[in-house]
């Protein structure tokens, strides 16, 4: 019983036992937190970005000269820029039934699915390497691109993010870069980069005065000139044209590129032609084979075709 005062009885401190009430709603409402958080909610891990691994494709053996197992048919590359937008179009390329060489731009929503689906498919994929064009205001070489303005570091550092978002590329091509391929030093760093990465360069000779040709076979890296585009003129007929222009060529030096681009067009064109072709006129063949076929005629002291 509480003291009395005067002969009255003093009251409770009321203070005190609502302070202990809200006390132990707030403990009670945490421990039902915590018990939702870590037991009905279970924390999920944080997110991950798994980039899959850039192939480096090691140095091919030859154990004999390709040409002479085969009797010397002369080789076309197929090879399809601009790829990476959607599968719809690769969908099409598969259907054409002969190895395509395959293009990819960096960065677009499709480049890594693109790049993935053409390895399964065992074909050769390459980055698409966007360079500074002339005129680049209004010719936009698109996102990751190399411009003449960059620092060799710049350089290896874009070429790098590139080609995380094209895996298993075993070759480059430049996508634009008629000014960048006339660039002594700058082609020097990117050449560079690729001979380190155990790659080959096509040269998409978007410029008559590209040096990427000459100082990769100064640097010893392994290179190719595009000698045939195909589809300057949209049409299946010009298209079919030129791929007899591609045959033509390769019959002469034995060895020859093409590069198209995936219109509608093209494709038609590749699907009506390339079969009757294949084994007969000219073997269709992946960019890697090609290449090492011309290791092989190097190592004979023959000239290589150009």
């Amino acid at each position: 019983m509480g003291k009395t005062v005067g002969g009255k009885r003093r009251k409770k401190n009321s203070s005190f036992s609502w302070g202990v009430a809200v006390a132990g709603v707030v403990i009670g409402a945490a421990a039902l937190a915590v018990f939702l958080f870590y037991v009905v909610y279970p924390a999920r891990p944080p997110e991950t970005i798994v980039r899959p691994p850039v192939l480096t494709p090691k140095k091919p053996v030859i154990e004999t000269p390709i040409p002479a197992e085969r009797g010397g048919i002369p080789m076309l590359a197929i090879v399809i820029d601009d790829m990476g937008r959607d599968m719809l179009t690769l969908d099409a390329l598969f259907d054409v039934g002969v190895p395509i060489n395959v293009a990819v731009l960096p960065h677009l929503r499709r480049s890594r699915e693109t790049a993935v689906s053409v390895h399964k498919a065992g074909w050769d994929v390459l980055l698409h390497l966007p360079m500074e064009p002339k005129g680049s205001d209004k010719n936009d070489p698109g996102r990751g691109a190399l411009w003449t303005g960059m620092t060799p570091d710049e350089v290896r550092a874009q070429m790098s993010l590139d080609l995380d978002t094209v895996p298993f590329a075993v070759g480059v091509n430049n996508h634009m870069g008629s000014k960048f391929t006339e660039d002594e030093p700058l082609m020097k760093d990117v050449l560079l980069d690729i001979k380190k990465r155990r790659l080959f360069f096509l040269d998409s000779r978007t410029s008559a005065n590209s040096v990427a040709g000459r100082i990769a076979a100064e640097m010893g890296v392994p290179s190719v000139d595009r000698n045939v585009f195909l589809d300057n003129e949209r049409d299946v007929v010009s298209i079919k044209a030129r791929i007899a222009e591609a045959v033509r060529v390769a019959k002469k030096k034995g060895f020859s590129v093409v590069i198209g681009h995936p219109y509608p067009e093209t494709i038609a064109a590749l699907k009506q032609t390339l079969a009757g072709i294949n084994n007969k006129d000219a073997r269709i063949v992946r960019l890697t084979e090609a290449l090492n076929v011309r290791a092989a005629v190097h190592e004979r002291g023959a000239a290589l075709p150009r």
